[in-house]
C-alpha cells in the first residue's frame, strides 16, 4: 500500500518537545557538573600561582563558599552599624516668657437700642406663570452593531446566508449561523471557497476551530481536526 506524500505530518504537542529539552537540559548540566567536579579533584582546574599545587582541589569550593558568605557578612555589617548608630530623636523646645502681663480688661460694648419689629406684609397670592412645554420629541430608535458578524459580512458572502456570528470560548471555537435555502443554492465550490475564507479569518482571531450550522443548529460544516481546511457535509444527507 502507498502511502500519500501529502498527508500533513503527526503532531506532536510544544509542551510534550519542551519537556523533553527540559530533562536534556538537566542531564546535561549534571554531567558538566561532574565533570567539572571530577577535573577540579584531580587538580586540572588552573589556580593562582600563590596557592600551593597540593591544595589545588580546595582552591575553587573556597572561593564559592566565601562569594556565598559575603553578602550574609555584608548584611550583618549593616545592622551592627545601624544598632550602634540610631538616629536622635527630635526634641521639642518649649518657648516661655520672663515677664507675664496681665491681661487687658474687657469693657463690654453698649448694646444698641431695641426697635420694634417692623409689620409683616400681607402675603399676596400669585398665580405663578406657566412655562410653555416644548413638544416631546419622539424617541430615536437605538442602532445595533455587532462587529464579530460584521467582519464576516462582506461582498462575497450572499444576501440573507450569515445569520449571526457567536463565539462558544470554553471550546475556543467560533459558531456560524447560516440559512440553510441561501446555502443550498450555492455552487459547491462557492461554498468551500467561502468557507475557507472564514476558517482564515477566524484563526486570525485566534479561534482554534470553525463551525457552520443552520438555524436549528445542526452542523453544515466544521474545521479538520487534522491537518487544515474546512469539511463541508452533504445538504441531501441533513435532509
Amino acid at each position: 500500500m502507498e502511502i500519500s506524500a501529502n498527508l500533513p505530518a503527526p503532531y506532536v504537542s510544544p509542551w510534550q518537545e519542551f519537556g523533553r529539552n527540559l530533562r536534556s537540559m538537566a542531564a546535561d548540566v549534571r554531567l558538566r557538573g561532574q565533570e567539572l567536579w571530577r577535573r577540579n579533584r584531580e587538580g586540572e582546574l588552573s589556580v593562582p600561582g600563590f596557592w600551593p599545587r597540593d591544595l589545588a582541589s580546595s582552591f575553587w569550593p573556597l572561593l564559592l563558599v566565601m562569594l556565598l558568605l559575603l553578602p550574609l557578612a555584608g548584611l550583618r555589617f549593616w545592622q551592627d552599624h545601624a544598632r550602634l548608630d540610631p538616629r536622635p530623636e527630635p526634641i521639642e523646645l518649649q518657648r516661655t516668657s520672663s515677664l507675664e502681663l496681665p491681661a487687658p480688661e474687657l469693657i463690654p460694648a453698649p448694646r444698641p437700642m431695641e426697635e420694634e419689629p417692623a409689620p409683616m406684609p400681607e402675603a399676596v397670592d400669585v398665580e405663578p406663570a406657566l412655562e410653555p412645554s416644548e413638544p416631546e420629541q419622539p424617541l430615536q430608535p437605538q442602532l445595533s452593531f455587532d462587529p464579530l458578524f460584521e467582519l464576516f459580512q462582506d461582498t462575497a458572502v450572499p444576501d440573507g446566508l450569515l445569520r449571526s456570528a457567536k463565539p462558544v470560548p470554553e471550546q475556543d471555537c467560533l459558531l456560524l449561523e447560516l440559512s440553510v435555502d441561501v446555502w443550498a443554492q450555492m455552487p459547491i465550490d462557492q461554498r468551500q471557497t467561502l468557507a475557507s475564507s472564514w476558517l482564515q479569518s477566524a484563526l486570525d482571531l485566534d479561534y482554534a476551530s470553525l463551525q457552520l450550522v443552520n438555524e436549528q443548529g445542526a452542523l453544515l460544516g466544521r474545521s479538520a481536526r487534522v491537518g487544515g481546511g474546512m469539511i463541508l457535509f452533504d445538504l441531501g444527507l441533513m435532509g
